[in-house]
């Protein structure tokens, strides 16, 4: 598999969810939600490496889609103020979507997965408003909440469907990019983090504990193909500015 078959995989993912989430008074008022292709690129990562890739498993990836894309749009609210017509449109276009995530679980006999989705849901929005009231409590303890933040639904959908082999890296990859993104004062991310207290050192230190780990884990991933293993190399580490 090459770069330009796995970005046309992407593609048409992101093409699915946005269909599955389409609403055109909120595309009207609010435009297009920009869907993250690094999320996108590891919820698929098992089929890309030639797992077997059911209708049933794409269904329900394409509901994970809409549910970070419900996040998403909450994220561009202001939690201190969310009256202005934009933001109330934004709230709704969040719960409009993550209500396409629970249609569209529904539509497949798996209640397994819709419990532990919902679950993590919870989980996700209790940790991401403990952050952004209160400084975290050291690296590990920050490093931690935010990858339950940007990888926990796909971890979710990965162990349901017995791609636990893959969560590791997943988390490592999706955490890295998220601390690199608040190093270098990501618009969208700091729109939602700049009130919280998150230390620059903290950042530092989680980016190189988790560049560190990633090395291990990739050099540990023989189940991957020498070619993907290169490509989630190419999503994390060349953000850096070094090698892994």
């Amino acid at each position: 598999m090459d770069r330009q078959t796995i970005n046309r995989y992407i593609q048409n993912y992101i093409s699915e969810v946005e269909d599955s989430i389409q609403e055109p008074i909120l595309n009207r008022d609010l435009g297009k939600m920009p869907l993250d292709e690094a999320k996108a690129f590891f919820l698929l990562l098992p089929m890309l490496n030639n797992e077997e890739w059911t209708s049933e498993l794409n269904i329900s990836a394409i509901a994970v889609g809409a549910v970070h894309a419900a996040f998403d749009m909450h994220d561009r609210v202001d939690i201190l103020d969310a009256t202005s017509k934009e933001q109330q449109l934004m709230v709704l276009s969040g719960d409009h979507f993550s209500g396409n995530h629970y249609r569209l679980l529904s539509s497949i006999p798996d209640f397994r997965l819709i419990t532990a989705m919902s679950e993590m849901i919870g989980y996700i929005n209790e940790t991401k408003t403990d952050l952004l009231m209160e400084a975290s409590d050291g690296v590990e303890s920050l490093i931690d909440s935010m990858i339950s933040i940007e990888s926990g639904c796909i971890v979710e959908f990965q162990k349901r469907y017995g791609f636990t082999s893959y969560s590791k890296i997943t988390e490592t990859a999706l955490g890295l990019i998220w601390f690199f993104r608040k190093l270098m004062k990501d618009p969208e991310v700091e729109q939602v983090w700049s009130g919280n207290r998150i230390k620059k050192a903290d950042v530092e230190d989680a980016i190189s504990v988790l560049t560190s780990r990633l090395q291990k884990q990739l050099a540990e991933a023989g189940f991957l193909t020498p070619f993907l293993r290169q490509e989630i190399h190419r999503f994390a580490a060349p953000l850096l500015g070094r090698t892994i």
